[in-house]
């Protein structure tokens, strides 16, 4: 994606500043060097059902109901700052940044298929009101515009959840049983890439393809922008 002439006008007033760190950055760097060399990307062969190299896989070759998921950093180190840094602060620069690193992702790897449209894990309104945004729908918007697919609002959130991040990998799909619907039947026969922040065990992504099938989906994609690895004793 190209840096726009606004965009350029407003670095002038208001520095670009790095994903990870914090330090002003060259217009439409995303990283300083520093993190740039220190973000712990995902290599190859990866494993299509987890989205983590080989070496890393720990998914046991468990079936979800999406097809595959991708994502090209690991969430740790510099690509965990990155995120929590998104997240809490919702920057527009490092959400365009991390959806240029997503789209290249997808051309990567799903480079074969062709998608309909763009759609993400939702938050409740009341969530979305308290944070502000939903960071998720961020980074799908900008990823869609990248991609030159359009932005699909079908999935909703109906009621609020414990934060997944705080429940063991047993609990959490139990935790999002009946939590998501679908909001439009257009979705029947449709090909989606569905999108979100982070994939730690794939539980929400599961859930949300899920429901896409039941309401007819012919396939579900997944990608996000980091995955959780278990750390090695």
């Amino acid at each position: 994606m190209g840096v726009t002439l606004l965009r350029r006008i407003a670095a002038v007033f208001f520095p670009e500043r790095c994903a990870a760190c914090g330090t002003v950055v060259a217009l439409g760097e995303g990283l300083c060097a520093v993190c740039r060399e220190e973000v712990p990307r995902i290599g190859t062969p990866i494993c299509p059902l987890c989205g983590l190299e080989k070496e890393w896989c720990d998914c046991k070759r468990r079936r979800r109901h999406f097809e595959r998921v991708i994502a090209p950093w690991y969430y740790d180190g510099k690509g965990r700052d990155a995120v929590l840094r998104m997240k809490r602060r919702g920057d527009p620069v490092a959400v365009n940044f991390f959806a240029e690193e997503l789209a290249d992702t997808v051309r990567q790897y799903y480079d074969e298929i062709t998608f309909d449209g763009v759609v993400f894990v939702p938050c409740t309104r009341r969530e979305k009101r308290r944070r502000g945004y939903n960071s998720g729908e961020l980074i799908a918007r900008a990823a869609a515009k990248e991609l030159g697919l359009p932005l699909l609002s079908w999935l909703t959130k109906l009621t609020e959840t414990a934060p997944q991040k705080t429940l063991s990998a047993e609990r959490r799909s139990g935790n999002l049983l009946g939590v998501f619907d679908v909001t439009d039947e257009a979705v029947a026969e449709k090909t989606l890439l569905l999108v979100d922040d982070v994939v730690t065990t794939g539980a929400t992504l599961d859930e949300c393809a899920k429901m896409l099938k039941i309401y007819g989906a012919e396939a579900v994609y997944a990608a996000t922008v980091a995955a959780t690895r278990k750390q090695r004793r």
